[in-house]
């Protein structure tokens, strides 16, 4: 299995927040750096999301319609 970078962040609560969105739409995932810690860092530490490579195109596409969705209080 070649796992591929979707994108990379610099947040661990973001990296979450991204795996969890994959993850409903049925898209394994996996991270580098150190995603698991549970206490804040003092540096700034990049955190790329990985996919299969077969993945990216379904995953690039659920990502960009997350980022898109209007929040609740925009729907007002």
């Amino acid at each position: 299995m070649d796992l591929v970078t979707l994108t990379t962040v610099h947040d661990v609560g973001l990296a979450s927040i991204v795996r969890g969105v994959l993850d409903q739409a049925g898209i394994e995932s996996t991270t580098t750096g150190t995603v698991d810690d549970v206490f804040p860092v003092d540096e700034v530490i990049p955190i790329q999301i990985l996919v299969r490579e077969g993945d990216l195109a379904r995953a690039r596409d659920v990502l960009a319609s997350y980022e898109n969705e209007p929040e609740e209080d925009e729907e007002e």
